[in-house]
């Protein structure tokens, strides 16, 4: 008889599904077959085909005669299971404590993420006509600045008359309506005045998008100019109980008119990139006429709805076509001063669009809701990470927890159990763990989610319909990590024989290869979280504590509500009069755009050269009450009239010019046909007019209201005692001064501050996610410095009664951790330092320096908390007394 056997997975997998009084005869005609093939084709041909006669028979007729009468998976045998489940669940308290929390807190950061992102690509969707609604973008070839690498600029500010042109030219176009949503105006009411934002849009906006019109008819607002539409929480505001159609109010933004409310329109939800309160007809806007045929103004969103079945192809053509009907003149103009080769094309400005469902999420267009793609996938990532570690902590006390039931495994194979039925016990109770850990998961993610919105500035909410995909994620993955973590150990124990495990034989000793990685990922893993939480908290202390060049603190930035006239410019000097009075205000300043509030910039030429700066109109009281330095020369005077025509520079614009003696040059900044332009009085020192993200740029001032503009904004230094009584003061002023007219102010420093929320959200994430990172790798720590006590159990009893102390113990325990930590932070700080630079300090034109004691300081913080995980179990194994640890090997 031949000597060489069959393949045994066949002969296995032959019995798994074949049924008993089958398998006999089956078996005998395959092994009968196989010894014929043996001699006639080979061992090896022999071996294949057996192996494709097994599969041949898994078919129905054989597969459904066996009655599945599988005493393992009985409702007898779950009872079991779940009685055990529970007795060793109670037995082990603390273990199953842990292990639960931990798995749940990654559970509860990752659904928290699935909550984020879902918000994230949830933004318009609501609308019925999304598809079909899209925005007008202008792409303008940067003539004037060079930028090799991406010459155009890209703004959904478009013209004026743009919305009128697409709505009558282009047959694609069904509906259009213009969206300007940055303005503010005085809303006045009987006694009820208060500063709101205005939004102006035209009548089509009613027909276009989604938003519910609580009160009115939506095909007949705005068919009259005086036509309000408010939210409810605006009518509640301002006329509580009561009905307010039909009522008359007064609205002022760059000149008062009356108007009747004709609609209440419901508030857009927080997953809409519009954002309003009171809308008003376009026609309303200031400076209307004016700008409706000025199409080289940019200043206008507009929006297109486009006919079913709409040719995209053949809109993008006719939309080239407007473009050189209405803009062919202006294009020749720019080319001719472009100080950039043109591009091929030969076009300088072009209209394209984008889905409105897109719109939250091209980040390159400038809009009051937009977010960068990129925060998703680097979220999404954090939470793999944050998962990763949960589950290597999960399946490490798993690991811990089984090998001390080593007897128990050993009682059950004698006793009949075989392999199948302790993978099925250990599973049983690993998924029992995970489906609590799931339970308690979902409960944090409830407890945090109001910090968790503060922090990202969102408003999600967990509701029944997107509970369903949550709790299907979150069962998915706990019910995978309770599988793998049930199976390996009892895959691992189940190898030991019962006899050597009942006489002690068995030391419960795990294998190193296999805890040493899981220990450096999680340190690694943490490690990585750890690096670039304390870059960017370092980083937004530079930004907190970088001197700008200015004095920030105890100003006030109060706006003068007169709009862009001279009115406002009137104010300053009528309130400074007043406030001189008071003697905790130290200086009234007028300047035309606050920090943070926007900014103007000019481009000019200059010797054939174009040049770039940005303007603001100022007072002489502007620089002294910020606290600017001059580098030469003097601040404005109001006495000297030709001071008027003058300009102040900064530092940046005079090596921007090329100047050597600045004080005798002068600036063409106006484009002055006649004249050498404006002369140079003043140097100040660089400040930070602009965020750091930003370098400084040449800047220059000018009390040239017809060129600069007004002064609509004062900023009010005052003293640093009793701050809330001089704010009171000076707002009792402002009501004596101008009743008509609501006191709003900010803080100067909180506006400069503002310009970081979205840093400053980040680093709260990544603290939180590290704060997480940290707490599951501790408790994974724990876990692997227990299966490490089990491991050295005997060789801690023999050191002991050979003499060594409880520091010898507890250093020969520790010791290999600290060098496996210090290896996971060696592969986490190139890491970490790469993520970084890469994708957060880039942002910034001013960043703190990444020295050495950065990730020196992190690493000596990881490994001390990594120290004081491991050292209960050390401080344990090195108090056990020998007998007990002796007496069983």
């Amino acid at each position: 008889m031949n000597k060489i056997k069959p393949p045994n997975f066949a002969l296995r997998f032959l019995a798994w599904f074949c049924p008993p009084g089958l398998y006999e005869a089956i078996e005998g005609d395959l092994l009968e077959q196989f010894e014929d093939d043996i001699n006639e084709i080979g061992e090896k041909r022999a071996r294949r085909k057996f192996t494709l006669h097994t599969i041949s028979f898994f078919r129905p007729s054989i597969v459904l005669r066996n009655k599945f009468s599988i005493e393992l998976i009985s409702t007898i045998m779950i009872g079991n299971y779940l009685k055990v489940a529970s007795r060793n669940i109670q037995k082990r308290k603390f273990y199953s404590f842990i292990n639960a929390f931990g798995l749940s807190i990654g559970i509860a950061f990752c659904v928290l993420i699935y909550l984020y992102i879902q918000d994230e690509r949830s933004f318009d969707q609501f609308h019925a006509n999304k598809d079909r609604i899209y925005r007008m973008e202008g792409v303008t070839f940067d003539t004037w600045q060079k930028k090799s690498d991406d010459p155009y600029q890209r703004s959904a500010w478009l013209q004026m008359g743009l919305k009128q042109a697409l709505k009558d030219e282009l047959p694609e176009v069904e509906l259009a309506t213009r969206f300007s949503g940055d303005n503010t105006g005085i809303f006045k009411f009987k006694d009820k005045i208060f500063t709101e934002k205005i939004t102006y849009v035209d009548g089509d906006f009613f027909k276009m998008f989604s938003f519910k019109l609580l009160k009115g008819n939506s095909d007949k607002l705005f068919q009259n100019k005086t036509d309000v539409v408010i939210t409810p929480a605006v009518a509640e505001k301002y006329f509580g109980n009561e009905d307010p159609i039909g009522k008359s109010v007064s609205i002022d933004s760059e000149g008062e008119h009356s108007y009747t409310i004709a609609g209440i329109i419901e508030a857009p939800p927080s997953n809409s990139s519009f954002v309003f309160q009171i809308l008003l007809p376009q026609e309303n806007r200031p400076y209307y006429t004016y700008q409706l045929d000025k199409w080289t103004n940019f200043n206008t969103p507009s929006f297109v709805q486009l006919r079913h079945n709409s040719d995209l192809t053949k809109f993008k053509v006719n939309l080239d076509k407007l473009v050189e009907k209405y803009m062919g003149g202006a294009d020749k103009g720019w080319a001719e001063k472009s100080i950039n080769p043109l591009p091929e094309d030969g076009k300088l400005f072009r209209i394209q669009f984008t889905r409105l469902t897109d719109m939250h999420l091209k980040k390159e267009i400038s809009w009051d809701k937009v977010s960068d793609p990129q925060y998703s996938f680097i979220l999404g990532g954090v939470a793999a990470l944050i998962l990763i570690i949960a589950c290597i902590n999960y399946i490490s006390l798993a690991l811990t927890t089984s090998a001390s039931r080593r007897k128990e495994v050993g009682i059950r194979k004698v006793v009949g159990a075989v392999k199948n039925q302790l993978i099925y016990q250990f599973s049983f109770e690993s998924i029992i763990i995970a489906l609590a850990s799931m339970i308690i998961g979902l409960c944090l993610v409830i407890l945090f989610l109001p910090a968790f919105n503060a922090f990202t500035d969102k408003a999600m909410e967990l509701t029944w319909s997107n509970s369903l995909p949550v709790i299907g994620v979150s069962m998915g993955i706990s019910i995978f990590v309770g599988l793998l973590a049930g199976s390996y150990p009892a895959l691992f124990l189940s190898r030991f024989k019962p006899a050597l495990v009942l006489k002690g034989g068995f030391t419960s000793k795990l294998q190193s290869g296999f805890t040493k990685p899981l220990v450096v990922l999680q340190f690694a893993l943490s490690a990585f979280l750890i690096i670039s939480s304390v870059i960017m908290y370092k980083q937004m202390r530079f930004v907190a504590t970088k001197d700008l060049g200015y004095n920030q603190h105890q100003v006030l930035v109060v706006p003068t509500q007169k709009g862009w006239n001279e009115e406002s410019n009137k104010t300053v000097q009528q309130f400074r009069d007043r406030l001189s009075q008071e003697k905790d205000v130290v200086s009234v300043a007028g300047t035309s755009i606050s920090f943070n509030q926007g900014w103007s910039r000019s481009g000019y030429q200059i010797n054939d050269e174009q040049k770039s700066a940005y303007i603001y109109a100022v007072d002489p009281f502007y620089l002294p009450t910020l606290n600017v330095q001059m580098a030469l020369g003097r601040n404005f005077d109001s006495n000297i009239p030709s001071d008027s025509n003058a300009v102040v520079v900064n530092e940046a614009l005079v090596k921007d010019m090329k100047w050597t003696d600045p004080l005798n040059s002068y600036l063409n900044w106006r484009g002055d046909t006649v004249g050498l332009g404006c002369r140079v009085i003043g140097v100040a020192k660089d400040y930070h007019f602009r965020s750091l993200e930003s370098g400084i740029e040449p800047m220059l001032l000018s009390m040239d209201k017809k060129a600069a503009g007004y002064l609509t904004n004062m900023q009010i230094k005052i003293r640093p005692d009793n701050i809330p009584a001089i704010i009171e003061r000076i707002q009792k002023t402002w009501k004596e001064l101008y009743p008509d007219r609501p006191f709003d102010y900010t803080f100067l420093d909180q506006d400069v501050a503002r310009q970081y929320e979205t840093y400053e959200r980040w680093m709260s994430i990544m603290g939180l996610a590290t704060g997480f990172a940290i707490l599951i790798s501790c408790l994974g720590l724990f876990g692997l410095a227990g299966i490490n006590a089990v491991n050295r159990t005997k060789e801690i009893g023999i050191r002991k009664v050979m003499g060594a102390d409880l520091k010898t113990i507890f250093v020969l325990l520790n010791k290999q951790f600290i060098w496996l930590a210090v290896v996971a932070f060696c592969i986490a700080s190139p890491l970490s330092w790469w993520f970084i630079t890469e994708w957060y300090l880039k942002d910034f034109n001013s960043q703190v320096s990444l020295g050495w004691e950065l990730f020196a300081i992190s690493m000596g913080a990881g490994l001390l908390l990594a120290l004081v995980t491991v050292s209960y179990h050390a401080i344990k194994a090195a108090l056990i007394n020998p007998a007990e640890t002796l007496k069983y090997e």
